[in-house]
């Protein structure tokens, strides 16, 4: 999940949180040194329920302004120049249309409205004048409303929320498709808005316009005469490279709120708005990457910038305001307020078939499914999932469907090609197993500019890391892990999965690196019973050499004589990294196979945590620079996927609760309370279970504890290894050969101790069942 960051916090350990209850007895095993230090950021998001949400179940604007101030702060680009930003974002060239662009340089505002709007008492005075200039604009602009491509119009919400999954904010003003301030909902917004009031300039100060903001106002009198966009008059043109700074000023957080909300909904690729405070007005986009933010300029000095950005936006296309070019309407209608009759459309040239990796002769459509509900995870930056609902599909089968839109990193591993080599592996190997991995159907990836997505038109730069591509999915429909109807179903589908999980490692050497209850599903067979799936590989890794996971071993105990780590069975084909892939027999693929060259060469991998933050590992929270993520780290999520569903779940109604002492607001938090439950005394431990539901203590009892001792063992082990350190360098600071070479010996037999102790039989042995079945293949 992106990024939630913190910061470096002192070594000596922070107080107890608020929802977290201390302890009753004292920790049973001694903290690690440097336990509660604060965790740098990370590409991807903690569970979003516990950014934004209260112990009520409900969306907090406070939290969400502080998430954003955060999440934001050095991804947004400043000072991008007004007429630029038009061009780029709405596609809009005023030169194209000379009726059109002869309206926007004639505009003058009505000059009673602009006194009655600069004499308003107060914020929502500014209101009423401000969409009278508004709609007095839209029809000087298009005296017929019909030809505009999007019928929309500027809305007051005043007091009423705009509808949505996670929050019901209340912006000042939107752009929407639906008329009325009372049936607003985040979907159909074509732009957002916030208006601020202040106190009335008489013309734009440079100095104390926005706080945190550098205008860069453009005058129109030397364009009106020559054409051309002319010389910023307060010093050189604004720098097209990356402009940051440390603070998200408040008036930028509250835009930023409402652009993350747009992207949190539909079918988007990016959203935009607009900022008004008194005079000043300027522009917003956001996209996965981040956002842009234009420079300031005087509407009522200069309304023809105010024209061109209603004629943009009042020209543009469902396409050109954010929404996904792959949506398309039949028949074409010029309102867009639900997905009746939309259908996705996947051009033959570029999609391609799961079954013979061909491509079709034409473009495949396939129809929304409107009794089904569009989901998009929350929040802007990141991969931004959608998932669609799909009708069955002729060329695809009788199956219902999903299309999985998301925006990963550029030079990561499609998913889709991860998802081929682990189906193809099993196939050789463990077909029995094939049916517990995702079906794909078909997918697409496209880059920025094929997308057609502003970012990649704009003289922006972007670091190599942060570059993202469009990719699609179709597959199978698979029911949520909250479907289960009873324990016994639960344990099955856990079970499926862990197997599974374990037969992926051992034939391809790929882990998960995601685990999560969002990722792991099920179906039912024709005999009506559960079989779980794993789901979502976008953030899989093959596995490296044993020499990569050996120096991070001594990088992390300081230890250059390491044990290996319990790693899958070796043979020709697993010795390699899978961009090298193998037969067994040691003949390599030739191109035009399956997957030859699936995973193609890519840059040095960076150090970040992957996953949900409510799931990620202890030993990866706990590290500034996180150790590289190992088989034992998938086994830990699963376990805390199985001790937050019987922490949480509730069988009556078929949802999650929440987990106060893990779902944190940031890695560190997380890391503290996880700490709390593996090393604590067994009370506390099961205090986590306070709200379980009758119906899973008998769970927490057969799985989830046998399990809690053996991960909070293997915690306890490696505090043994770094205790052995610290004596270790006191007896060399002392000149003590001998002590120094004893611990040495401790050291490496302790951690290859701690190394064997999360393994794939260990972990099945704590849910008591035989880690091999008579159907598996003999390894």
């Amino acid at each position: 999940m992106e990024s939630m960051e913190g910061t470096t916090a002192p070594d000596a350990p922070k107080p107890y949180p608020k929802s977290v209850p201390v302890p009753s007895t004292p920790p049973r095993r001694e903290q690690p040194a440097g336990l509660f230090r604060k965790i740098h950021s990370t590409p991807y998001k903690q569970h979003s329920s516990a950014v934004v949400m209260n112990d009520n179940m409900k969306w907090m604007d406070e939290d969400v302004l502080s998430f954003v101030k955060v999440e934001f702060r050095d991804k947004i680009h400043r000072e991008y120049p007004v007429r630029d930003f038009v061009k780029h974002v709405w596609n809009f060239n005023e030169d194209d249309d000379p009726n059109l662009s002869l309206k926007i340089r004639s505009f003058a505002p009505q000059a009673a409205t602009i006194a009655s709007y600069n004499e308003a008492a107060n914020e929502v005075s500014y209101y009423p004048h401000l969409e009278t200039v508004a709609n007095d604009l839209l029809t000087h602009l298009f005296p017929d409303p019909t030809a505009r491509a999007v019928e929309s119009n500027i809305v007051i919400i005043g007091n009423h929320k705009v509808a949505g999954d996670y929050a019901s904010f209340k912006p000042d003003l939107v752009w929407s498709t639906t008329p009325g301030p009372t049936n607003q909902r985040w979907d159909w917004l074509a732009l957002c808005a916030e208006v601020k009031r202040g106190k009335i300039e008489k013309a734009l100060d440079p100095e104390t316009v926005l706080e945190g903001d550098v205008p860069l106002p453009e005058p129109t009198d030397e364009r009106r005469k020559t054409g051309k966009r002319p010389a910023a008059k307060h010093g050189l043109e604004p720098s097209r490279k990356r402009l940051k700074q440390d603070k998200v000023t408040p008036h930028e957080a509250q835009t930023a709120k409402y652009l993350n909300e747009m992207l949190s909904h539909g079918i988007r690729s990016f959203a935009s708005g607009f900022f008004i405070k008194d005079r000043v007005m300027h522009l917003w986009y956001g996209d996965r990457m981040g956002l842009v933010k234009s420079s300031v300029f005087d509407w009522q000095a200069n309304p023809d910038l105010m024209a061109l950005v209603f004629a943009a936006v009042g020209t543009a296309n469902l396409a050109k305001l954010g929404i996904s070019p792959l949506l398309k309407f039949s028949p074409t209608s010029s309102k867009f307020n639900g997905y009746e009759g939309g259908r996705i459309v996947l051009p033959a040239n570029e999609v391609v078939f799961e079954d013979s990796q061909e491509r079709p002769s034409e473009d495949l459509v396939l129809k929304i499914d409107t009794t089904r509900k569009v989901w998009t995870d929350w929040g802007a930056v990141g991969r931004g999932t959608t998932i669609v609902p799909l009708e069955a599909s002729e060329r695809l089968g009788t199956e219902a469907l999903v299309v999985k839109m998301a925006w990963p990193h550029a030079n990561r591993t499609s998913e889709d090609k991860f998802i081929r080599i682990v189906r193809r592996k099993l196939q050789q190997k463990a077909p029995g197993y094939l049916r517990h991995i995702v079906v794909v159907k078909c997918f697409m990836t496209r880059t920025m500019m094929e997308m057609r997505l502003p970012r990649a038109f704009m003289d922006i730069r972007l670091d190599s890391e942060d570059k993202r591509d469009f990719r699609l999915i179709v597959m199978k429909t698979y029911e949520h892990l909250e479907s289960v109807k009873s324990v016994d179903e639960f344990k099955t589908v856990f079970e499926h999965v862990v197997r599974a999980h374990h037969w992926v490692w051992t034939t391809s050497g790929v882990l998960h690196h995601d685990l999560s209850t969002s990722n792991i599903m099920f179906y039912r067979n024709t005999d009506g019973q559960a079989v779980g799936v794993l789901c979502d590989w976008d953030m899989a890794e093959e596995k490296l050499s044993d020499a990569e996971y050996q120096a991070d071993d001594a990088r992390l105990f300081s230890v250059h004589t390491v044990p290996k780590e319990d790693s899958p069975p070796t043979t020709a084909a697993q010795g390699k990294a899978l961009s090298t892939i193998e037969e067994q027999d040691g003949t390599p693929q030739t191109t035009g196979e399956a997957d030859e060259a699936i995973l193609e060469e890519r840059p040095p991998r960076p150090r970040y945590r992957t996953g949900t933050g409510l799931f990620i590992a202890l030993e990866l929270l706990l590290q500034k620079e996180p150790p590289l993520h190992r088989y034992r780290h998938d086994l830990e999520s699963l376990f805390y996927v199985l001790a937050y569903f019987c922490a949480v779940f509730n069988p009556e109604k078929h949802q999650f609760g929440r987990l106060n002492e893990w779902e944190r607001n940031n890695f560190g938090d997380i890391a503290q309370s996880k700490t709390l439950f593996l090393m604590s005394q067994v009370e506390y431990c099961i205090s986590i279970f306070n709200d379980c539901h009758e119906d899973y203590k008998p769970l927490v009892e057969e799985w989830v504890m046998p399990l809690w001792e053996l991960f909070a063992d293997a915690a306890s082990e490696k505090n043994r290894i770094f205790r052995l350190l610290r004596e270790r360098n006191s007896a060399d600071r002392l000149g003590r050969e001998d002590i120094v070479a004893k611990r040495n010996k401790e050291i490496v037999r302790s951690i290859a101790a701690w190394q064997k102790a999360i393994t794939y039989e260990t972990f099945m042995e704590c849910l008591g069942l035989p880690p091999h079945l008579s159907t598996d293949p003999q390894y």
